[in-house]
């Protein structure tokens, strides 16, 4: 796990040294056991090492292959290394890193080898005999990759800030995408939010080249599509098949994620998920699991008795992390520094890995993804009872009605909103509940409210999940929570994997049909596949997360801070009109609009600590 920088096209490298070595610097946090630089005709690689597997200096990077031909400079684990490494086994290898298999890899197989990677990457290589650059990252886009190119000259890092302290542009506000981030929290790839600076999309490579005239040559492939994948049959015949086939394919998606040469532990949180990986954890480690559960002094939103309950199980070397509320405002600000690109939800993954780093962890496996794959969430049991609603003709007779007419007060939140749509479908369903401001309140303020199109996929009777699922992954857990996780936990050189979104994994479970998912209880697939391993307790219960005061927060104790980041935002002339609404609110003890202030108030600070012209 670490991070890469490079600029590629230049004329004078004794020039763009300085720049190269900004980059590096400004990633620092993500690989502070080594750093090193590579420099050859028009090309020059940066990389910071965060050293997981093989922790010998023979592992840094850049690293180059026997033959001297190609480059490396790569972030992130490929944990089917050691068999790979069959494959290429007349190489002569000086290392006993992921990095040099990859390397010996794209020698003998070139792009070709990306079908057979599993694990998180982002990779850049060189060919010196071609002169070409090759980019790549893995399917789920768990390990970042962004760039910036003009005619003449690319730049590429593990960071935006990295790919700006290059200093061979000048960082401005993207306002097209502006509507995107307001509404669904962030912006989807391959964009973000300063102009002209994209990501290299999720499952996809790049070769890169000069023309003649030194212009920049750039081609995208994609060698993975999780809606092809999705939609191959599978070779189960019934449920419990299915059951048996899952539970085969998480226990090799755990095992796989515990190569490691330096301590490391997992997340518990007591829910399914984080109890499901730490149970097979135990299983195939002969020591016990050093697990670790973040909690407060809150007993309504306490899930400490759960997590205990799963650490006796399983006789883990278990840490209980009490944070008191104070300590997490404390470490607000240096969170809001430490954000590479806006997050209304990334201070609580900034804290939780803070006080695992502190633990002594270098390494974490983590139940993100399970709620994806397995429909955990809400919004999977809402819109499977709009689609049988509307399969019952229902939903047709009540769009009849005026509008003055389809009010229900008992109905509350999303559902409600829903309902008063002019068309009550899934598509228009799914896009609201994922808005965090509506289309008709963008509406309102003038705000362009265009968005990209929903994954235009037929809905078949029996996969309304499996087109579910890919949503939330594109809109969702990739742009949001990934995000979050690798730009959260690198600012403290903690390395987070994720079994979960083992891709092997995730392509047969979110393929199969939706009455092998069923809604109650929720992700029952998954706890079928679990068995006896995982306590009742666990799952015959209300879902709980992880909860702070924030109502309390955006207009108390943390409102000049606010109201910092919200003059920013009000300077921005699309904005301003929210932003002066949005205030009205922080009156009173509590903001029932918190989330949504603290989104502009995010936006704001990154704009401030990041230099972002806005005009």
């Amino acid at each position: 796990m670490c991070g890469i920088n490079g600029i590629f096209g230049v004329d004078d490298l004794s020039s763009m040294r300085g720049a190269l070595a900004n980059m590096n610097s400004k990633m620092a946090h993500r690989g502070p056991d080594a750093d090193g630089v590579f420099a050859d005709g028009p090309i020059l690689l940066g990389h910071r090492r965060l050293s997981i597997i093989d922790l010998d200096p023979r592992g840094n990077q850049p690293m180059h292959s026997g033959c001297g031909r190609f480059i490396i400079v790569f972030n992130g684990e490929i944990y089917n290394f050691q068999k790979l490494k069959a494959i290429v086994s007349d190489y002569d290898f000086k290392s006993l890193t992921d990095t040099e298999v990859l390397l010996a890899l794209y020698k003998k197989m070139g792009s070709a080898m990306l079908e057979l990677l599993e694990g998180m990457f982002a990779i850049a290589i060189w060919d010196k005999d071609l002169q070409q650059l090759f980019l790549a990252r893995d399917r789920f886009g768990k390990k970042p990759l962004y760039f910036w190119k003009s005619d003449s000259v690319l730049v590429f890092s593990s960071e935006i800030r990295s790919v700006i302290a290059s200093g061979l542009f000048t960082p401005k506000l993207n306002h097209a995408k502006l509507s995107q981030y307001v509404q669904y929290q962030t912006v989807f790839d391959p964009f973000t939010l300063i102009h002209g600076v994209y990501q290299l999309e999720a499952g996809c490579f790049a070769v890169v080249g000069l023309s003649n005239s030194k212009t920049i040559l750039w081609e995208t492939k994609r060698y993975y599509s999780r809606k092809e994948e999705m939609g191959r049959e599978h070779q189960v015949g019934n449920y419990d098949q299915a059951v048996k086939k899952t539970r085969e394919l998480f226990d090799k998606a755990v095992q796989k994620r515990l190569i490691a040469d330096v301590d490391f532990g997992a997340f518990l949180s007591g829910g399914i998920d984080s109890s499901s990986v730490v149970a097979v954890m135990s299983k195939h480690l002969t020591n016990p699991v050093k697990t670790f559960h973040i909690h407060f002094d809150e007993s309504e939103f306490s899930e400490l008795r759960y997590a205990e309950m799963v650490a006796k199980k399983y006789r883990t070397d278990h840490q209980n992390i009490l944070i008191q509320p104070s300590a997490f405002l404390d470490e607000v600000v240096p969170a809001l520094e430490a954000i590479d690109h806006p997050s209304a939800d990334g201070v609580n993954t900034y804290v939780v890995s803070k006080y695992t780093r502190a633990a002594g962890i270098k390494m974490a496996l983590s139940g993100l993804g399970g709620d994806e794959v397995f429909a955990g969430y809400d919004v999977f049991k809402r819109l499977s009872q709009i689609q049988k609603l509307r399969g019952m003709g229902l939903l047709q007779l009540w769009e009849m009605l005026p509008m003055s007419l389809r009010s229900l007060p008992f109905l509350k939140g999303k559902m409600r909103e829903i309902l008063a749509l002019e068309r009550v479908d899934v598509a228009s369903g799914y896009e609201l509940f994922r808005q965090l401001f509506s289309k008709g309140e963008l509406a309102k303020y003038g705000i362009d409210v265009s968005v990209d199109a929903l994954w235009s996929f037929e809905l078949e009777k029996n996969h309304l999940f499996a087109w579910i699922g890919n949503e939330e992954v594109e809109r969702y857990m990739k742009p949001v929570l990934l995000r979050d996780t690798d730009q959260m936990s690198m600012a403290h050189s903690l390395e987070v994997r994720v079994p979960f979104l083992d891709h092997k994994l995730t392509d047969f479970v979110m393929g199969l049909p939706d009455q092998w998912k069923p809604i109650q209880p929720g992700k029952r697939l998954l706890i079928d596949a679990m068995g006896d391993d995982l306590p009742r307790e666990i799952w015959d219960r209300k879902k709980m997360g992880f909860v702070f005061p924030w109502k309390r927060w955006v207009n108390q104790d943390l409102k000049s801070l606010v109201d910092e980041g919200l003059a920013v935002v009000a300077e921005i002339p699309s904005l301003s009109a929210i932003v002066a609404d949005l205030r009205k609110t922080q009156i009173g003890e509590e903001n029932p609009s918190w989330y949504k202030v603290w989104l502009l108030s995010t936006l704001g600070h990154w704009i401030k600590n990041n230099h972002i012209q806005c005009n």
